[in-house]
């Protein structure tokens, strides 16, 4: 019987610095460098995220807040409230303003977040905004193919409402895989807003003329874009009319 409780403690050890090896690997596995650009958003959002003249203009606070109806403040909050100061941080996506510095600030020295964006001249920009902090580091790549996970928290701000509906599947199902048991991912985006809201008609005309694909969160709820849902438990809010939302993803 000793014999088999010795054995037993030797594989329970060697499974746990398997595990641990993995996720090492993972973490250091090379990206590449020089990520495709994909079509939709070339054709679609070239003005606003690839053409370097555009982004030195956006690329500033009021910009975000004047856009998000000065709610972004409170959206910003609303994520930061799901992350501990300490933790793992993923943020697919960089976003004009201030939000990722200010993330890197909450997270804390003992922490670590890694910022990824698909293009070059925003990944330029993440770097330069996170140079102040060491322990925060923007990558060039396309999110999809970032896998250096676990993460105790990915907080997807603002990304889903621009990438057509089988990209939202993707983005979803891969973001939920770089989470262990317990793990979050943090969700903050647009929604549909209640039918009296004065802003509705305005948003519409925007998302149509501008936005193409944001009104697939119109039509469905972000955990329909997962395809193993029952495996998370979720959490819903809305504010501002319910034209945005958070939606919370904890792996059971």
């Amino acid at each position: 019987m000793d014999d088999f409780v010795h054995s037993n403690t030797i594989d329970e050890t060697d499974l746990s610095l398997a595990i641990a090896s993995t996720a090492e690997t993972r973490r250091n596995r090379p990206v590449k460098t020089q990520p495709d650009i994909p079509d939709y958003l070339m054709d679609t959002y070239y003005w606003a995220y690839i053409n370097p003249r555009n982004v030195r203009l956006l690329d500033r606070e009021i910009v975000v807040r004047t856009i998000l109806w000065q709610q972004h403040n409170k959206l910003q909050r609303l994520a930061f409230s799901e992350i501990t100061p300490g933790q793992r941080v993923m943020q697919p996506a960089s976003v004009y303003g201030s939000f990722g510095p200010n993330l890197a600030r909450h997270v804390g020295p003992e922490g670590h977040v890694d910022i990824v964006d698909v293009a070059r001249v925003q990944f330029d920009s993440c770097t330069r905004k996170l140079a102040p902090f060491p322990h925060a580091q923007a990558h060039h790549a396309n999110c999809l193919e970032f896998d250096r996970g676990p993460y105790d928290v990915v907080v997807c701000y603002f990304l889903l409402h621009e990438v057509p509906d089988e990209v939202k599947n993707q983005v979803v199902n891969h973001l939920l895989g770089q989470v262990p048991a317990g793990g979050k991912v943090v969700f903050i985006d647009y929604a549909k807003p209640r039918w009296w809201h004065p802003l509705k008609l305005i948003t519409s005309i925007v998302f149509d003329t501008l936005e193409p694909f944001a009104k697939g969160l119109w039509r469905r709820p972000i955990r329909d874009f997962a395809d193993r849902p029952e495996r998370f438990e979720w959490r819903r809010e809305t504010i501002f009319g319910s034209l945005f939302q958070k939606v919370v993803a904890t792996r059971r």
